[in-house]
């Protein structure tokens, strides 16, 4: 199982997301409610392309991802990484339908729902919701993000420990301009923006599929479906799947999916902004570098704490267990515990 590939998933499948909630002064006019319920939709309404610049901060190291960013209405986007050299030349394109992700030094094109399916348009309403119930939303005063004025909205947790988010909001447009994501210590570990913006309105939709049709007709990796129930997940699973007894305030189970060419499941839990991540297969040599042994019951594990997220694996049953969350140590080994 390849844990940094799930830990960038769980960066990026960073889910920046949004909620609702907050007071303000009806001398600001529109309500903060409002701007989010518009800027979760607001990509797909533009024509626009911009670079793309994500920052992780780490104890060790800061490094950048840089991609170009094109968007054509609600049923065209597509995404080019620029750098670092490892991931350079990797390409997203969702033409409405599917979204294929295609990673040229592996040379496979993996075949996802489109971000603006129903399906995905159903996810991004429930995590709304639950953000509604486990953030505070914060307006503060506006700024000029690229020269364009912008919505400053914070989301603070109800409840320690959980990770926080800053976003800025293009006033006319009611895109998200720039996004900054701090951990559960209150440290900023990602920050993200448009280096630059622009609207595109005469940008042809021909040249954009000419950029990216290198990726069609490449060999297709298995396209197993998105999300499963875990009822549906323990039926094709070659092993009795385990569910914790305890999650942390606010979590609940997002969906099922399979990972490693359907070799072990992964379950997501959700409190609309943290993601805590809960791996299980057949029992396998996990390598970690940089851990330390924890001991829970009558168990012991290897933990590596990082300033993203912590991960914590053990073996039992001819089982093997990972686990991976921006939450502290304690509660990591409180869901261990109650894995029966």
């Amino acid at each position: 199982m390849d844990l940094r590939f799930h830990r960038t998933i769980l960066f990026k499948l960073f889910v920046f997301a949004f909620s609702i909630l907050g007071l303000v002064s009806a001398t600001w006019g529109i309500e903060p409610q409002e701007i989010l319920s518009r800027s979760l939709e607001a990509q797909f309404e533009l024509d626009l392309e911009g670079i793309k610049k994500t920052e992780f901060h780490t104890h060790q190291k800061d490094y950048i991802l840089t991609a170009r960013f094109i968007r054509l209405g609600p049923d065209f986007s597509y995404l080019l990484y620029l750098s670092p050299s490892k991931i350079k030349g990797r390409m997203i394109l969702d033409d409405g339908t599917s979204r294929k992700d295609y990673i040229p030094h592996k040379k496979k094109l993996r075949i996802y729902p489109s971000l603006n399916s129903s399906l995905m348009q159903q996810r991004r309403r429930e995590n709304l919701e639950l953000l509604l119930t486990n953030y505070t939303i914060s307006r503060q005063p506006d700024e000029f993000i690229l020269g364009r004025p912008s919505y400053v909205i914070f989301f603070i947790p109800r409840y320690p420990g959980n990770p926080r988010l800053n976003i800025w909001v293009d006033k006319r447009t009611y895109l998200p301009l720039r996004k900054e994501r701090y951990n559960a210590e209150g440290k900023m570990i990602a920050s993200s923006s448009f280096v630059p913006f622009n609207l595109r309105k005469e940008f042809f939709r021909e040249s954009a599929y000419q950029s990216a049709r290198r990726i069609l007709g490449e060999e297709r990796a298995p396209a197993f479906p998105l999300f499963y129930t875990l009822q549906e997940i323990g039926r094709i699973v070659k092993f009795r799947l385990k569910v914790p007894e305890y999650l942390p305030p606010g979590y609940i189970l997002q969906g099922a999916s399979l990972v490693d060419e359907g070799m072990a499941a992964k379950l997501t839990y959700t409190d609309g902004l943290g993601v805590i991540c809960f791996f299980q297969r057949s029992r396998a040599n996990i390598k970690m570098r940089n851990f330390q042994r924890l001991r829970f019951g009558s168990l012991e594990g290897k933990i590596r704490v990082g300033e993203d997220e912590k991960t914590l694996v053990w073996n039992k049953n001819r089982m093997t267990f990972v686990l991976m969350g921006d939450i502290s140590k304690e509660e990591l080994r409180r869901i261990a515990e109650s894995v029966k």
